[in-house]
């Protein structure tokens, strides 16, 4: 159940960050700080996006931050981070506002979440109303909401 993935404290707006790499640590911030994933996580990311580039920038506004659950993961857990002032995370990869930071135990419990950011991000109207978002009050329900659609 996507209420049992994503809490409103795990949802964020933030004014700017100093680049992709504060990004990612902005993003996953409040998994590790709730004990879902480990430093260990992040560090995997960074590692991954060395290696082949941001593969989780999944549109112009939006960016899927995961990696393996191999990596650190004690809980499936979902945060999103909106960024009022965008980050480039390569040259054709710009003006990304939303990171939806994922970490899953497995391949089946993060489901839910899956299917809330592609109505989300799947919806001009959706994916407008979250870079809109005022509160993670507006976050977290649009994230509800969203699997309900």
């Amino acid at each position: 159940m996507i209420r049992d993935l994503i809490k409103i404290e795990n949802c964020l707006i933030v004014d700017s960050v100093e680049d992709w790499k504060a990004a990612i640590h902005k993003a996953l911030e409040p998994l590790v700080k709730d004990g879902c994933c480990t430093d260990e996580y992040e560090q995997a990311v960074l590692k991954m996006t060395d290696e082949l580039g941001p593969y989780y920038v999944l549109d112009e506004h939006m960016a899927l931050i995961h990696a393996s659950s191999e990596a650190g993961v004690s809980k499936t857990q979902l945060a999103c981070t909106l960024l009022k002032e965008p980050v480039k995370f390569d040259e054709e990869k710009t003006n990304v506002r939303v990171l939806v930071a994922l970490c899953a135990t497995d391949s089946e419990s993060h489901m839910d979440g899956i299917v809330a950011v592609s109505n989300i991000f799947g919806d001009p109207d959706n994916e407008q109303k979250i870079l809109d978002a005022t509160s993670p009050q507006e976050i977290y329900d649009l994230f509800v909401s969203s699997v309900d659609m």
